[in-house]
C-alpha cells in the first residue's frame, strides 16, 4: 500500500501545526464580538458625533460641544454659537469627562442598616425616601434641600416640590463670594444684580484682587474680552494694573502690581475717587458735594501712611483712569472676600461711577446668574437642624462637611437630622454621612437647562447613555417620580425631557418666536440653546450709600494675614479636587503638582529662617497643617497665601518602583505591582478659617485670618515642573538666602519681548541681546564662563540662507504654527486640551518628580526683574514639538521611528521606535516624552481615550503631531468633496480649547492664509533658538510691553 504522504511533506505539516499550537498559546483569550444588527439612522462607525449642551462645571454656564465615538464622549469643546464662551473652554470644563467617567461614582444606592452601609435596589431605596415624605408631607417645613446654583427650569420645579411635600426650605450652596457684588450695586444703585463688565471697551483696567481670568463670575468671557482690550493692535495697546496683597495668574498678567496688605483696597478705591472728583464734569453739583463730604477722610496723604502705597502713585493712576468713561475698575473673588468684601465693591462702584464708566464699561441689565446663597442662610439652616426644625435633608452634588470649616456646626448639625439623602454622583465625604444614598446621573448624561443671564437660554441634553459602570437616575427625572409616587398633583412629565420641552414651549410663547415650536426646539438642541442680546438698563446713584460707614483696617502687629485663593485648577467649592488632569497640570505660577504650599515672601520667609521647599507648619486659633513653602516676591510681607480645594482624596495608580530588582533584566520594571489606590492630596486650608461672614452680604470670608508659621525642621516632598534653575553672581542676596535660585530664561531669549511702538531696528536689538546676555556661575570664586558663548555675527545671516533651502514639498500643504506671547495669559486650557485628546496619562506626583511626565504640551513659566521698574514680571510660553524642518531627532534614529513626512510634520511610527531615546537626546527643545511603563487609566477612565490616537505603551517615544488625527480627517473630506483644505478648518486642539486666541494653524503654503499673512507682514514674528538651524515649524509673536526693556 502507497503512503498517501510523503516524509518531506509530513514534516512540513508537523512543523506548520506546532507553530500554529505555540501561535494559540500565546494568543489572546477568546473574546464575544456582540455586532450592531441595526445601527441607528445615518450612523457611521468611526465618525464623530457632536452633541451641544451646557457646562455646569460652575454656574457660568458655558456652552459645550461633547465628541463621542461610538456612543462615548471623548472630548469637551466650547460651543462657538454661545455668546458667554464664544467657542472656548477652560481646565474645569475640560475636566468634566473625568467627572463623567470618574472612579469615584456611586455605582449604585447605599443606604445604611444598623450603622452599616449595603447597597440596595433603586425600588427599595426609592421606597425608603417616598416613606419618609409621606410622613413629613403633613407637617410644614420639615424639608431642607440643598444643592448646587441652578439659572434654569430646575429652581421653580424644586420649589413646588418642597411646596407640594409640606414646604421646606431650598439652599443654592456655593463658596464663591459673589453676594458682596450684588449687595454693592444694591446699596449703591438699587440694583440687586451682577453687571456685565465690558472690559474690551477699556483703555486701563484696575483691578483690586479678582481672579477674572480664573475663576471669578465668567472668567472664559472675561478672558476672551481682556485679550482683545490688551492686544497689540496699530501700536497701541490697553493698560491693566492689578492691586492686591497677593498675584494669581491673573495678577501676574498685569503691566503693574501694586501690593498692599490685606484689606487696604478699599481705601486706595476711595482714594481714588477723591481725586477724580475734581474732573466729574458728568457729576451733578449736588453729588459733587455730597461725594466730597463722604470722600474727605481719604486724602492722598493719609492713604499714603495707611497703605504704603505712595502719594505720587495714587494721583497718576487717577490721572490715567479718568478717560471719560474708556476705563475700567473691579474688584472681587477670594483675595477680597474680607469681613469688609462689600464696602470695597461699593468703593469700587463708587471709582466707576465718579469717572462715567456707568452705562460704557459697567452695563446692567444683564443680571448674571452665578453664585448660591449667602452663608447667613446656611449659618440659620444649621441653627434650624440643630433646633430640630428639619426632619429630612436633602443634600445634591455639593459637599459642605468637606468645603465647610469644621467650627461651621454643619456636620454635627447634620448628625442630629433623622434622615439624611444624598444625590451626589460621586461618593465624597457628604454622602458618607448619608442613611440613603441615591446616586444621580451626571450633568452629561442628563436634560437641563440654564439661563445665565438676561436673554442667554442654554439647552442642556445627554451626550451618551449612562456609563455602565453606574446605576443612576438623572436628578430631574428622579424628583419628578418622587412627586407622582408620593400623590402630588402638578408633575405629570414622565421625564425631565418632557418638563423641560414644556418649560420651553412657555419660552416660545414669551419671546414671542414666529417659527413653531418643533422648529424652534430642534434648532434649540442643534445650536445648544436660544441666544438674545439683553437691554442695558440706566442706573441713578443711591443716597443709600452715603450712610455707609468706611474705615481704614489696623496693620497687622504680630501674625500673618492668611489668604485661601482660588484658581483655575482648585477652588474652595473642591469639585475637581480628585481628578488627576487638575492635579496632574502645573499650577501656572508656582508649577507645583500634586501638593498644596504656603506662599511667602522672600524677606518674611527670611526673618522666620525658612528656606524655599522647607515643610513649615501654619497654625491658627482653629486648627494647623503642614506645607511646602514656595518662596517668591509676588505676595505682600504680611501676608501668606494657600490654595483652596485641597485635601480631597484621589483615586491613582500606586505604580510601585522594581526599578533593578530584577537579577535577569535590572533596567525593567514590572508592571504586575500596579494597584488602585485612594491618595489624600494636599491639605485642607478651611483647618485654619473660621466659620466667618461678611459684614454686609454675608459671603464666607477667605481673607484676613491671623496664622503664625514655623519651620519644621524637615524638607517637603515638594515637586514642581519649572525645570532646572541655579544661583548666579545676579540673583539677589534675598533670594540666596532663601534657596528659591534663578527662575529666569538666563539669557536664552526663549520669550521675547519689544516695547510698544519700537521701530524695526529695534526689534532686532532686543532679539541680540536675548541671546548675547552674559550669565556666569557663582562657584568658590567667580567663574567667567559664560552660561552661552557670545552669538557670532555670521549666524544670523547662514541662518537665513538654510531657511530658503526649503524641500519641494509632495502636498499642497505644510502645516505651521503661529503662537502670540502676548496674547497667552499662561491658564493651561490648552494643556488640559491636549491631555484629553492624546489620551497622555497622568503619571503621578513620584513620576513627576523623576521628570517622567508625559505631557506632549506644557506651559513654561519665567521669573523676571524688570531693570528699569524693578518689578517682578511672569511670563508664560506655550512650549510643544517644534515640528522642525531641520530636524535633530530624526538622523539619530537608528530605525526610522521619527521621520518628515510630505506635509512638514516630524512623524512617529510607534511601532518601530525602540527606545534608544536617541531623539530625546538630541532635541534642544526637550519636547519629546519616554514611556518607562504602560500607565493605567483606573476604571472606567479608559472610556474617554480616543480611539483616533493610538495609546502608547513601555518602551515607545512619543510627542505632539499637530493633531494629526485632525488634519488626516479634514483632508479625506476635502478629497472627497474634489477640493483644498479650507483655511481655518483645521484646528489643533490646543488652539480650539486657547479662551486668549493665542494659537493660529494653518497651511503655510496657502497665500491666503492667515499664518501666511501674519508670517510675512508681523514685525514681532521670532523663532526659538534659530542659531542651531533645526528650522521650527512653530513660530512666536513677541510680548508686547509698555516699559522698554527686561532683564
Amino acid at each position: 500500500m502507497k503512503n498517501s504522504i510523503s516524509r518531506r511533506n509530513f514534516l512540513k505539516m508537523s512543523a506548520l501545526g506546532g507553530a500554529t499550537m505555540v501561535a494559540a498559546g500565546c494568543s489572546d483569550p477568546i473574546e464575544k464580538l456582540i455586532p450592531l444588527q441595526v445601527p441607528p439612522y445615518d450612523y457611521v462607525s468611526g465618525v464623530s458625533t457632536h452633541f451641544a449642551t451646557t457646562c455646569l462645571e460652575c454656574s457660568a454656564a458655558c456652552g459645550l460641544i461633547v465628541r463621542t465615538r461610538e456612543g462615548r464622549a471623548i472630548k469637551a469643546e466650547g460651543n462657538s454659537r454661545h455668546p458667554i464662551n464664544e467657542g472656548r473652554i477652560c481646565l474645569q470644563g475640560q475636566s468634566a469627562l473625568q467627572g463623567l467617567y470618574s472612579p469615584a461614582r456611586a455605582a449604585g444606592p447605599m443606604a445604611v442598616t444598623n450603622e452599616k452601609r449595603r447597597g440596595v435596589s433603586w425600588k427599595e431605596g426609592k421606597q425608603q425616601l417616598v416613606d419618609k415624605l409621606q410622613e413629613l408631607k403633613s407637617k410644614e417645613g420639615g424639608i431642607l434641600y440643598i444643592g448646587p446654583p441652578r439659572s434654569g427650569s430646575f429652581p421653580e420645579m424644586l420649589n413646588d416640590w418642597i411646596e407640594g411635600m409640606g414646604g421646606g426650605t431650598s439652599l443654592e450652596f456655593d463658596l464663591t463670594p459673589v453676594n458682596s457684588l450684588k449687595t454693592a450695586n444694591r446699596i449703591v444703585f438699587g440694583k440687586d444684580e451682577i453687571p456685565h463688565f465690558a472690559i474690551d471697551k477699556a483703555e486701563l483696567l484696575i483691578n483690586f484682587g479678582a481672579d477674572f481670568l480664573e475663576s471669578w463670575l465668567n472668567p472664559i468671557q472675561m478672558t476672551k474680552n481682556y485679550t482683545r482690550m490688551h492686544r497689540y493692535q496699530n501700536g497701541k495697546k490697553g493698560t491693566y494694573i492689578h492691586i492686591a496683597p497677593h498675584i494669581s495668574l491673573t495678577g501676574t498678567n498685569a503691566d503693574e502690581w501694586l501690593s498692599c496688605p490685606v484689606g487696604f483696597e478699599t481705601s486706595i478705591a476711595l482714594a481714588l475717587s477723591r481725586i477724580l472728583l475734581k474732573r466729574a464734569g458728568h457729576l451733578s453739583i449736588d453729588e459733587k458735594q455730597h461725594l466730597q463730604t463722604f470722600l474727605n477722610g481719604f486724602s492722598e496723604e493719609k492713604i499714603e501712611q495707611q497703605s504704603g502705597l505712595a502719594a505720587g502713585t495714587l494721583i497718576r493712576l487717577a490721572d490715567a483712569f479718568g478717560q471719560n468713561g474708556r476705563s475700567l475698575a473691579i474688584a472681587g473673588g477670594n483675595c477680597n472676600a474680607g469681613i469688609d468684601a462689600t464696602r470695597l465693591q461699593i468703593a469700587v462702584n463708587i471709582l466707576n461711577y465718579v469717572a462715567g464708566n456707568m452705562g460704557n464699561t459697567v452695563v446692567f441689565g444683564a443680571e448674571y446668574r452665578v453664585g448660591g446663597n449667602n452663608m447667613t442662610d446656611l449659618e440659620a439652616a444649621v441653627t434650624a437642624m440643630k433646633n430640630a426644625r428639619y426632619q429630612l435633608v436633602i443634600i445634591e452634588n455639593v459637599n459642605p462637611v468637606f468645603t465647610l470649616p469644621e467650627n461651621s456646626g454643619f456636620k454635627d448639625a447634620l448628625a442630629t437630622v433623622p434622615f439624611v439623602v444624598s444625590l451626589s454622583t460621586e461618593n465624597d465625604e457628604t454622602s458618607e454621612l448619608a442613611d440613603l444614598h441615591l446616586p444621580t446621573a451626571h450633568f452629561l448624561e442628563s436634560w437641563g437647562d440654564a439661563r445665565p443671564r438676561n436673554g442667554v437660554f442654554s439647552l442642556q441634553q445627554p451626550v451618551m447613555a449612562q456609563v455602565p459602570a453606574f446605576d443612576t437616575v438623572e436628578v430631574g427625572s428622579l424628583m419628578l417620580e418622587l412627586a407622582r409616587l408620593v400623590g402630588n398633583d402638578g408633575f405629570e412629565a414622565p421625564n425631565y425631557r418632557s418638563y423641560i420641552k414644556g418649560s420651553w414651549k412657555i419660552l416660545h410663547q414669551k419671546l414671542d418666536i414666529s417659527l413653531p415650536f418643533t422648529q424652534f426646539w430642534k434648532q434649540s438642541l442643534q445650536k445648544g440653546g436660544h441666544y438674545e442680546d439683553f437691554k442695558p438698563s440706566n442706573i441713578a446713584l443711591n443716597s443709600d450709600v452715603y450712610a455707609v460707614a468706611f474705615s481704614a483696617p489696623q496693620k497687622k502687629t504680630n501674625g500673618l494675614s492668611l489668604l485661601a485663593v482660588n484658581s483655575n485648577l482648585h477652588n474652595a467649592n473642591a469639585k475637581g479636587g480628585n481628578r488627576s488632569w487638575l492635579m496632574e497640570i502645573p499650577h501656572p505660577v508656582t508649577q507645583v503638582v500634586w501638593d498644596s504650599w504656603i506662599e511667602l515672601h522672600p524677606d518674611t520667609a527670611v526673618k522666620l529662617g525658612i528656606r524655599h521647599g522647607d515643610l513649615v507648619e501654619i497654625a491658627s486659633s482653629y486648627g494647623k497643617v503642614e506645607a511646602a513653602a514656595w518662596i517668591f516676591y509676588g505676595i505682600d510681607k504680611n501676608t501668606v497665601a494657600m490654595p483652596a480645594g485641597m485635601g480631597r482624596k484621589v483615586p491613582f495608580p500606586n505604580y510601585k518602583s522594581s526599578h533593578g530588582k530584577s537579577k535577569l533584566l535590572p533596567i525593567l520594571e514590572s508592571e504586575s505591582e500596579v494597584s488602585i489606590d485612594e491618595k489624600t492630596v494636599g491639605v485642607n486650608v478651611m483647618t485654619l478659617l473660621p466659620w466667618r461672614k461678611d459684614n454686609l452680604s454675608g459671603d464666607f470670608v477667605f481673607a484676613g485670618e491671623s496664622v503664625s508659621i514655623k519651620p519644621t525642621g524637615k524638607k517637603a516632598y515638594l515637586v514642581t515642573m519649572d525645570g532646572q534653575y541655579r544661583k548666579d553672581i545676579e540673583t539677589p542676596d534675598t533670594e540666596d538666602k532663601t534657596g528659591f535660585g534663578d527662575r529666569s530664561q538666563k539669557g536664552r531669549g526663549l520669550i521675547q519681548v519689544m516695547p510698544i511702538g519700537g521701530d524695526e531696528k529695534q526689534h532686532e536689538e532686543l532679539a541680540q541681546k536675548h541671546h548675547g546676555k552674559q550669565r556666569f556661575y557663582t562657584l568658590t570664586r567667580k567663574d567667567k564662563k559664560s552660561f552661552y558663548d557670545p552669538m557670532a555675527e555670521n549666524v544670523g545671516n547662514a541662518v537665513k540662507k538654510a531657511g530658503k533651502q526649503t524641500p519641494v514639498y509632495l502636498d499642497p500643504y505644510k502645516w505651521e504654527m503661529i503662537i502670540d506671547l502676548d496674547r497667552c495669559t499662561g491658564c493651561s486650557a490648552c494643556v488640559a486640551a491636549c491631555y484629553a485628546e492624546n489620551n497622555i496619562p497622568p503619571v503621578g506626583k513620584d513620576r513627576s518628580n523623576i521628570g517622567r511626565e508625559m505631557s506632549w504640551l506644557r506651559i513654561e513659566r519665567y521669573f523676571e526683574k524688570n531693570k528699569q521698574t524693578g518689578q517682578l514680571e511672569t511670563y508664560y510660553t506655550p512650549q510643544m514639538c517644534q515640528q522642525c524642518d531641520n530636524a535633530g531627532c530624526e538622523p539619530v534614529c537608528p530605525v526610522f521611528a521619527t521621520y518628515q513626512t510630505p506635509d512638514g510634520l516630524n512623524a512617529m511610527v510607534y511601532n518601530r521606535c525602540v527606545g534608544t531615546r536617541y531623539c530625546s537626546n538630541n532635541c534642544v527643545y526637550k519636547q519629546r516624552r519616554f514611556n518607562w511603563r504602560s500607565y493605567q487609566f483606573p476604571s472606567p477612565l479608559h472610556m474617554q481615550l480616543n480611539p483616533a490616537v493610538s495609546v502608547r505603551c513601555k518602551g515607545v517615544m512619543e510627542k505632539c503631531t499637530f493633531c494629526h488625527h485632525r488634519i488626516r480627517e479634514m483632508k479625506d473630506l476635502a478629497k472627497d468633496q474634489g477640493r483644498d483644505v479650507n483655511d481655518g478648518e483645521i484646528q489643533t486642539a490646543c488652539q480650539q480649547a486657547c479662551p486668549a486666541d493665542a494659537i493660529i494653524f494653518g497651511n503655510i503654503m496657502d497665500n491666503n492664509s492667515k499664518i501666511k499673512r501674519i508670517k510675512e507682514k508681523n514685525r514681532r514674528t521670532y523663532i526659538q533658538l534659530p542659531e542651531l538651524n533645526f528650522q521650527p515649524a512653530i513660530t512666536y509673536l513677541k510680548k508686547v510691553n509698555h516699559h522698554n526693556t527686561k532683564a
